[in-house]
C-alpha cells in the first residue's frame, strides 16, 4: 500500500511540476513578447515623429537601423524601405493587417510567423501627417527558438524538483501509512483517519463472526469427539495420504494403538495387513467391507470414501464387534454410514468457504455471505448432532427417566405457541384441546409434540395447515398432529420411524431437517408406554396418532 500511496503521490507532484512549468514558460514567452512589441512601438513613434518634422531627411541621419523601416502610401504600395532598394519589385500592402489598423486607427501592430520556426516577425505601423504610414519591422526568437535558450537551466530546475518531489513522496507515504499499519482491528474506534473506520468497523464484525464460526466449528468437533469417543464401534478417519486424522477410544482398543498415532501413516498401525485392501478400495472411490479377525475376535470392518467432485479426499474406517445382534448390526451400520454421508455436506461447504476465506480470494463484500453460509452449515451440523446425541441417550437400555403426572393439554398449547412464533413461512398452525392427564417424562413428550409438528410443517405444500389436537378416549390420552401436507407411501410407513430415513430426501435437506426426528418420537414414545399410529396417502396429507395410557 505505501507504495501505491507513493507512486500516487508523486505521480500527482510531478503532473502539478510540468502543468506549472508550462505555465510559467507561456508566461515568460508573453511576457518577452509583450516587451519586444513595446520596444517596437516606442521606436516607431521616435521615427514617425522625426519624418513627420524633418521628412525622409530624418530616416538616413540615423546609423544602422536595427529595424527594418517602410514606408506605404494611401495605395498600399511601398514609397521607402531602408532594406530593399527596388521598392518597385515589391507587393501591394494594403492588405497587412498592421497597415489597415494604421490607415483606420492611427496605429496597428501585428505578429507573423517566418518561413522558418525559429523566428517570428513583430511589426508596428503609424499614420504620418501626410497620410502615408511608417512601419518597422523586427525579428525575435519563436516559442521553440525560446525553449532551446532556456532548457538547459529548466532542466536543471525540473530535475531538482522531481528529487524534492521524490523525497517528499517517500516521507508522506511512510507518514500516511504507518498509522494504518498500526491499526488494532479489534478496536476499530481508535482509527487516524476518520474515512477508514466503516472499514474497519465492518472488518472487526466479520473477524468476529469468523471467530464465532471457529469457535462454533471447535464445539462442533468436541461434540463430535464425545459421541464417537462413546461409541462401542470402532471409528478411525484418515485423509487422502492414509494418514489417521481422528480416531477413537474403541479403535484405539481394537487396533492396540493410542491417540499418538494421529498424524502418522495408518500402515505403521497393528493389523493393517487385515484392512489394506479396504483402505485400497476406498481410494479408488469405492465402498467395501469385510469379517476380519483382530485379537481373537471377529469384527465387520467397512471403509467409505469421502469424496468432492467425485475426488476421494479421506476416508472413514468403522470396526462393528460381530458379537452384537444382527438386527442391532444392521442399523448401526446403516446409522454409521447415513452420518459419515450427513456431516460430508456441511463439513464440504465450511471446509471449502473457510480455505477461501483463509487464502483470500473472496472478495471484501462477498465476505459476509461466505460468513452466513458457514454459519447455516455449522447450525445444520449443530442440529445433527444434538439429534444424534439425543437418539444415543434414548437407545441407552439402562437409561432411568423421571416420571409425574402431565397435563397433555398444557404441554402441547404451549409447544404449539412456541411454533407459532418461530419461522413456519406460509404454514397455519392451527390447535384444538381438552384437559388429558398423562403420566410420562415431560421432557420426552415435548420432543415428540415438536418434533411431530416440525414434520407437519416441513412436508407440508404451500399455504398448507397443520392440526394439532388432543383429546381422551376410552382407555387413553391422544395427541393427533395431522397435516395438508405431500404424504407417505403405504410401503413407507414402517421405515419412516428408521433413522435418517426419508420420504423426500431433497425437502428435508432443504428445510433443514436430520431424519432422526421420526426416530426420536419412536422411541420417546416407548419410554413413556404410548403406541404411535399412522395414517397417510399421497398427496392427502398424514395423521400422526400417539396415543398414551391415562394416569
Amino acid at each position: 500500500m505505501a507504495r501505491k500511496v507513493f507512486k500516487s503521490i508523486l505521480s500527482v507532484a510531478i503532473m502539478v511540476l510540468l502543468v506549472t512549468t508550462f505555465f510559467i514558460v507561456n508566461e515568460m514567452y508573453r511576457s518577452f513578447t509583450n516587451s519586444q512589441l513595446e520596444v517596437l512601438q516606442g521606436q516607431a513613434k521616435i521615427i514617425a515623429y522625426g519624418i513627420n518634422k524633418d521628412g525622409l531627411q530624418f530616416i538616413d541621419q540615423l546609423d544602422d537601423a536595427d529595424y527594418r523601416i517602410t514606408i506605404i502610401n494611401e495605395k498600399g504600395d511601398v514609397i521607402y524601405d531602408n532594406i530593399d532598394s527596388d521598392i518597385n519589385t515589391m507587393d501591394n500592402h494594403l492588405d497587412r493587417e498592421e497597415v489597415i489598423q494604421a490607415f483606420s486607427e492611427g496605429y496597428g501592430s501585428s505578429i507573423r510567423q517566418s518561413s522558418t520556426l525559429m523566428e517570428r516577425y513583430i511589426y508596428t505601423a503609424i499614420l504620418l501627417s501626410d497620410g502615408n504610414v511608417v512601419r518597422l519591422a523586427s525579428t525575435y526568437p519563436s516559442i521553440y527558438h525560446f525553449l532551446m535558450l532556456i532548457s538547459q537551466p529548466l532542466l536543471v530546475i525540473i530535475l531538482l524538483l522531481i528529487l524534492v518531489s521524490l523525497y517528499i513522496a517517500y516521507k508522506l507515504a511512510n507518514r500516511i501509512v504507518q498509522p494504518l499499519n498500526e491499526i488494532d482491528t479489534d478496536m476499530p474506534d481508535q482509527v487516524p483517519y476518520s474515512e477508514v473506520r466503516p472499514i474497519m468497523e465492518k472488518l472487526s464484525a466479520q473477524k468476529k463472526m469468523i471467530e464465532y464460526d471457529r469457535e462454533t466449528l471447535r464445539r462442533k468437533r468436541q461434540e463430535f469427539e464425545t459421541i464417537t469417543a462413546n461409541m462401542s464401534e470402532g471409528l478411525v478417519l484418515l485423509n487422502d495420504e492414509m494418514t489417521v486424522v481422528d480416531i477413537n477410544r474403541s479403535a484405539q482398543m481394537t487396533l492396540q494403538t493410542d491417540e499418538d498415532v494421529i498424524g502418522r501413516k495408518i500402515s505403521e498401525v497393528k493389523n493393517y495387513d487385515r484392512l489394506s485392501s479396504l483402505f485400497e478400495d476406498a481410494l479408488l472411490g469405492h465402498r467395501s467391507s469385510n469379517k476380519v479377525k483382530i485379537n481373537g475376535k471377529r469384527y465387520d470392518a467397512e471403509t467409505s470414501p469421502v469424496e468432492i467432485d467425485k475426488e476421494v479426499i479421506g476416508i472413514v474406517l468403522f470396526l462393528f464387534d460381530d458379537s452384537f445382534k444382527e438386527a442391532n448390526e444392521v442399523i448401526r451400520k446403516e446409522f454409521a454410514s447415513n452420518v459419515s454421508h450427513e456431516l460430508k455436506t456441511p463439513l464440504q461447504t465450511i471446509s471449502g468457504y473457510s480455505e477461501l476465506l483463509k487464502n483470500g480470494f473472496v472478495r471484501e463484500e462477498d465476505q459476509e455471505k461466505f460468513a452466513d453460509k458457514i454459519y447455516l452449515e455449522s447450525q445444520r451440523m449443530m442440529k445433527l448432532i444434538e439429534d444424534v446425541i439425543k437418539l444415543s441417550h434414548l437407545d441407552n437400555d439402562e437409561l432411568q427417566i423421571r416420571k409425574e403426572k402431565i397435563d397433555l393439554n398444557e404441554i402441547c398449547a404451549n409447544a404449539v405457541e412456541t411454533i407459532r412464533k418461530g419461522k413456519i413461512e406460509d404454514i397455519e398452525v392451527i390447535y384444538e384441546g381438552e384437559t388429558a392427564t398423562v403420566y410420562g417424562n415431560r421432557e420426552l413428550i415435548e420432543s415428540i409434540i415438536f418434533n411431530l409438528c416440525e414434520n407437519a410443517i416441513r412436508y407440508n405444500v404451500k399455504n398448507g395447515k397443520v392440526f394439532v389436537k388432543v383429546f381422551c378416549d376410552d382407555d387413553s390420552s391422544v395427541l393427533e398432529v395431522k397435516d395438508t401436507g405431500i404424504g407417505i407411501e403405504k410401503k413407507d410407513h414402517e421405515r419412516i420411524f428408521e433413522r435418517f430415513y426419508r420420504v423426500d430426501k431433497s425437502r428435508s435437506k432443504n428445510t433443514g431437517g436430520t431424519g432422526l426426528g421420526l426416530s426420536i418420537v419412536k422411541h420417546a414414545c416407548i419410554l413413556n408406554n404410548a403406541k404411535i399410529e399412522l395414517e397417510s396417502k399421497p398427496g392427502k396429507g398424514s395423521t400422526f396418532r400417539v396415543l398414551f395410557p391415562k394416569a
